[in-house]
């Protein structure tokens, strides 16, 4: 993975303005780099040179918002962790947080009950979620149908 380490930080920099810390967007693009073969948790302490704590609270955010996965092999004790591809794509939780976020931004509106210029950009982001409420599930099932047909 040595050869890889510049590339991780370049690709890791979208990867934090999108909401990871700067563990958690390294980790992924390493992951991303092992494909299915993944790494376990001692490999990425020792390549990042980071603290345990810094580690697993990464691996923990990225598990718990379904990026990464971990799976034994072999009945031992160590977990090998893996990009969760397909679950970052789930209709359901991706429909769940568009509905989730277009609920915080109408509240948000209501609660203010001030028509200016940054409720006129709450309103058109809101806009743009509820549109996602529809459209997505539409593009997801066109993916799915052009995966079948071969690509």
């Amino acid at each position: 993975m040595e050869q890889h380490r510049e590339r991780i930080e370049r690709h890791s920099a979208p990867l934090e303005h999108m909401g990871l810390t700067p563990v958690a967007a390294r980790i992924f693009t390493y992951l991303l780099l092992t494909g299915k073969e993944g790494a376990i948790f001692e490999d990425l302490v020792a390549y990042f040179k980071v603290s345990k704590s810094a580690v697993s609270n990464a691996l923990k955010m990225l598990t718990a918002s379904g990026m990464a996965g971990y799976r034994t092999v072999g009945g031992k004790r160590r977990r090998f962790f893996y990009v969760n591809m397909r679950s970052m794509f789930n209709e359901t939780e991706m429909t769940a947080r568009y509905q989730q976020f277009f609920t915080i931004l109408d509240d948000v509106r209501k609660a203010r009950g001030v028509q200016d210029e940054f409720d006129k950009e709450l309103g058109e982001i809101a806009v743009l979620y509820r549109m996602l409420l529809v459209e997505f599930p539409i593009i997801l099932e066109r993916w799915k149908r052009t995966i079948e047909l071969g690509g």
